[in-house]
């Protein structure tokens, strides 16, 4: 099965915060899919698997700055059966420049509890060769660029695009 890593510009984590008048992500910070795309805060949705990445964290001692307001939720996409399911779609995991000494400690652990729900999320499925997971990385670069590393693949592949995460975090 192919696995496809790709680096993109993102827009302006902190700016675009603002703009919609949520909480400014600092450290870790779970974004929703259409993030980037949206025009208001009632336009941003969740992948489903926000619900369980999030109980993930809390459990391995990993600190997630939310993107809402102290009350707020922001709904998910529908999720179908899991018999219906053949891929595993994760919230944007986004690593700013103030992370906790400015290293990917925290972002390598929290890909690490990612690969754990993606490859329990595919536990038993009938079709688990043909499984595939998508996930994007937004990271802020030194020079206050932010680039999206997207990954598109098997379950398996999540490994070897933590590496790839952590390469473009230290090329700036």
């Amino acid at each position: 099965m192919n696995m496809i890593i790709e680096q993109f510009d993102f827009v302006n984590v902190e700016g675009k915060a603002k703009a919609l008048g949520c909480n400014i992500p600092t450290g870790l910070a779970l974004l929703p899919n259409n993030f980037e795309t949206a025009h208001s805060k009632d336009e941003l949705l969740y992948a489903p698997t926000v619900v369980s990445i999030r109980i993930l964290f809390r459990c391995n001692g990993i600190t997630e700055t939310p993107l809402e307001l102290e009350g707020e939720t922001y709904p998910m996409y529908p999720m179908l059966p899991k018999k219906f399911i053949s891929e595993w779609i994760g919230p944007i995991i986004f690593a700013s420049r103030v992370s906790p000494g400015h290293d990917s400690f925290g972002l390598s652990k929290a890909l690490d509890i990612v690969a754990f729900d993606v490859t329990e999320f595919f536990r038993g499925y009938q079709g688990e060769s043909e499984s595939r997971a998508k996930l994007d990385v937004v990271v802020e670069m030194k020079s206050k660029i932010y680039k999206r590393i997207h990954y598109e693949g098997p379950p398996y592949g999540i490994r070897e695009y933590a590496k790839a995460v952590r390469w473009a975090r230290s090329s700036d």
